[in-house]
Formats: structure tokens, sequence, C-alpha cells
């Protein structure tokens, strides 16, 4: 399993670094995802798409995508939006 570990804040500056370092591992390794949160505090509609964007292309690889370490109100955010349905939080 490749693990990438998010920012503080994953917003409109910071996003487009995630979805690169997702896509990276997606593409080159091919190895199930765990995304280390501990540090992150803050999500964007950004972000969220980020990780809706890469679900899917994980699902229709066949692999899988974790995310560890959510604090309590990035998964109130992920509840709220229905993403708890679709990620999987750990």
């Amino acid at each position: 399993m490749a693990e990438i570990k998010t920012e503080a804040k994953i917003s409109v500056a910071q996003a487009p670094r995630l979805e690169a370092q997702l896509k990276e591992v997606l593409e080159q390794t091919g190895e199930d995802i765990v995304v280390n949160m501990e540090d992150t505090t803050y999500i964007s509609s950004v972000g969220l798409r980020v990780f809706a964007s890469v679900q899917k292309k994980v699902n229709a690889g066949g692999r899988s995508m974790v995310l560890i370490n959510v604090k309590p109100q990035i998964l109130e955010i992920f509840e709220v939006t229905g993403f708890v349905g679709v990620l999987t939080v750990e």
C-alpha cells in the first residue's frame, strides 16, 4: 500500500497537489492507497471533489483507498455531505 499524508488544509491551493499525488500512485504503482489525514483540520469543496474523483478511478481499477486518522470535524463534513457512504474512513 502507498501512503499519502495530507496537509493541514485541503483547499483550492493544496487540492491540485493532493490530486496529482493520488493519481500518480494510481497510474504508476497500481497499489492501494492509504490517505493519512492526521494533520488535516480543514477541507473545502475542492478537496471533497478530489477525493470523489480519485475514488471513482480507484473503484474502476479494482483497488482501494482508505482514509485514516480523520479528525472529528473532518469526519462530520464527510457525514454531512454524504461522503461517508462513498469513501472508506477508518
